[in-house]
């Protein structure tokens, strides 16, 4: 049998390489990672230890078995060896402990608490147990420390030096502003100028400052007013004084303004927030002369005066009535480009308004314009106010179209502002044209509230157009607009005006039904709807009992009214009764009221008998209208009637 030689071809060798370099390459990697692991298992087992002693953290000791050697083996050498496996057997010591067995030898010790703080058992530790109790996250440990410190006769501020206890009142007063402890910032004060080295400027700045900026202006106050006692310190630090002029505008301690802006001055140059806060103080007082004063001093000193502080001086002429001094700064506005707006012209145009010049009014308005500005919704307002004001209907008629034209946004205020010119103008038809192309207007920020309605239900009602006044009722409804006391006052007004009583009754129980309290006012209109009615039963029961029942003091007024009412319908028994019914005493001129009313409708006897109760009351009564009423008395010849004038006066408190 003849053998076959094997033949290898080029692709059977490359395809042996080829697995034989996989597994070279698979061994190679399985031996990199086992390496690897070994390293990462030894570090670790290395930095295990290492972190161990470093952080003080006792390890659980790995178990060994100590080395014994045989009974009968009993050299030195053993012993040392055996000694060795023993101390090998103990757990690692730890460099905390050994640190502090190092510590325990180099220092005696100490008395500490159950939670192992050292307590202070002399004056320095206790200080710098304070100091401790201040850095930490709860400062107002401190001082409870100093507190305690302080009680217990620990803390000796006389065994420390100034520059300690200087560190240490500033940080006690530090802290306790921080914590919002006026008090005990007065307190500390107190200890500081008479057990410590005293109150010194730099503590007293810190405080100053402190207090302002965490906005404890009573409190900054406070301490001036205490540190001021001490006539040998001098303030000549320019920030204590801005603080406290500072705060004693926003607490509106305005009668010191004045003093610390002298002592401003007088320390060093006002800033500009100092300028503004004086210009406050100005306004508050409508001091127009500081206003310009204030100006001169800051272009004098060279400072940027901002649009703000110009409008405010302004406003402070405008309030004080200074129209031409406010005229003057306008033009020196004007003089600076941008500085004006519309704010400026607007309330130098209300000062004029309210002066009733509407000239100079529509002239601003013009120069408005002219400094490219564009008249806004107020601006228009006011200058219609001045025409209504004035009467002058068709100018504001005229102003009104203008502003159509020119697009200007409408709103609730312009709108009811013409209505109200003219329903004052008794030009109701036209109040109502306004009203409806109110109601028209579809720009989203027009729409008719209580005010407006309030308005028209007046005017209608006035007319006696009382039809109108209950339609204007149920749109405003309509709306959701809750009809107020104002708006039903003015429809039962509209009822007496014609007589009608049932209405005015529907009226007034709607209004209680809807919550409506009502007042004064109310049952004035309901009086003289009864009294014009001549139901002088239902005007006393009114009185008698509504106002009481719900929940409304009755007016001396209502009971004068009401008396009044009744002599003018020559119901004498009547307005007795009414004087007695009043809860209060009658005054000097409400007596004189009645007997006048009594004299002059020959009423002598009801006269004669409100005077004796007048002196069963113990009231005053003028005695010249007593006298008055007797001499009418005498020229009638009412010997009764002198009788008991006389025996009133007896016993009355006349007065002159």
């Amino acid at each position: 049998m003849s053998s076959v030689p094997m033949t290898t071809t080029p692709s059977s060798s490359f395809s042996l390489l080829a697995t034989v370099e996989e597994v070279a390459i698979t061994l190679r990697m399985e031996l990199a990672f086992l390496a690897t692991f070994l390293a990462i298992w030894s570090a670790s087992r290395y930095f295990d230890v290492r972190l161990d002693d470093l952080l003080g953290l006792r390890r659980r000791p790995h178990k060994k078995t100590a080395w014994t050697p045989p009974h009968s083996f009993t050299s030195p050498t053993a012993s040392k060896l055996e000694a060795a496996a023993a101390s090998a057997a103990q757990p690692p010591r730890s460099l905390a402990a050994d640190a502090g067995s190092r510590t325990k030898a180099a220092f005696p010790k100490r008395n500490t608490t159950a939670a192992g703080t050292i307590v202070p058992t002399t004056s320095r530790e206790a200080l710098a147990a304070i100091h401790q109790g201040l850095k930490s996250q709860e400062p107002h440990q401190g001082l409870t420390l100093y507190r305690r410190h302080k009680a217990s006769g620990l803390l000796d501020l006389k065994k420390i030096t100034e520059t300690e206890s200087c560190s240490l009142f500033m940080g006690l007063i530090t802290t306790a502003i921080r914590g919002s402890q006026p008090s005990q910032v007065l307190w500390l004060l107190k200890e500081c100028r008479e057990e410590g080295p005293g109150i010194s400027l730099p503590l007293l700045v810190s405080a100053t400052k402190l207090t302002t900026a965490n906005q404890q202006y009573k409190a900054c106050l406070a301490i001036y007013d205490y540190v001021s006692e001490d006539s040998a310190l001098v303030i000549d630090d320019r920030s204590v004084w801005s603080c406290l002029l500072f705060c004693a505008v926003e607490t509106r301690s305005y009668k010191l303004a004045p003093t610390f802006w002298a002592a401003l001055k007088e320390a060093g140059e006002p800033t500009y927030k100092d300028f503004g806060n004086m210009m406050r103080y100005a306004s508050t007082r409508t001091d127009w002369e500081l206003a310009l004063e204030l100006l001169a001093d800051m272009k004098a000193g060279q400072k940027e005066i901002e649009r703000v502080v110009y409008n405010t001086a302004l406003a402070i002429c405008v309030s004080a009535q200074r129209l031409d001094e406010a005229l003057n700064l306008l033009e020196v506005m004007e003089q600076t480009p941008g500085l004006t707006d519309v704010i400026t012209y607007n309330t130098l145009a209300k000062g004029y308004a309210k002066d009733g010049q509407l000239d100079v009014c529509l002239e601003l308005q013009d120069r408005i314009r002219k400094n490219n500005l564009e008249p806004s919704q107020v601006t228009y307002g006011i200058v219609l106010d001045c025409c209504i004001n004035q009467n002058q209907m068709e100018k504001a008629q005229e102003i009104f179209k203008t502003m159509l034209e020119e697009g200007c946004a409408m709103n609730t205020v312009l709108y009811t502002t013409m209505i109200k010119g003219f329903t004052r103008a008794e030009r109701v038809e036209d109040a109502m044209k306004i009203y409806e192309q109110m109601c028209r207007d579809t720009s989203g920020n027009v729409s008719p509230d209580v005010i407006t309605y309030s308005i028209l239900v007046k005017a209608n009602c006035d007319a006696g157009r009382l039809d109108r006044a209950f339609s204007l009722l149920e749109a405003m409804m309509e709306r959701k607009l809750a009809p107020d006391e104002v708006i039903f006052n003015n429809l039962i007004a509209g009822c007496a005006h014609e007589s009608n009583t049932q209405l005015a009754k529907r009226l007034y129980t709607s209004m209680i039904e809807g919550g409506i309290q009502p007042s004064t006012a109310t049952f004035s209109i309901l009086i003289r709807l009864y009294t014009s009615c001549r139901m002088m039963d239902e005007a006393v029961e009114l009185l008698s009992k509504e106002p009481s029942l719900r929940g409304v003091e009755a007016q001396p007024r209502l009971f004068l009214q009401l008396m009044q009412c009744c002599l003018r319908d020559r119901q004498g028994r009547r307005a007795v009764e009414v004087y007695k019914l009043m809860p209060m005493t009658p005054t000097v001129a409400m007596h004189g009221q009645m007997l006048s009313t009594c004299g002059k409708l020959n009423m002598l006897d009801t006269g004669a008998e409100l005077l004796a109760l007048a002196a069963a009351r113990g009231a005053e009564v003028s005695r010249h209208d007593v006298n008055q009423l007797k001499e009418i008395a005498l020229r009638k010849k009412k010997a009764a009637c002198i009788t008991a004038i006389d025996e009133a006066t007896a016993k009355l408190k006349l007065v002159a």
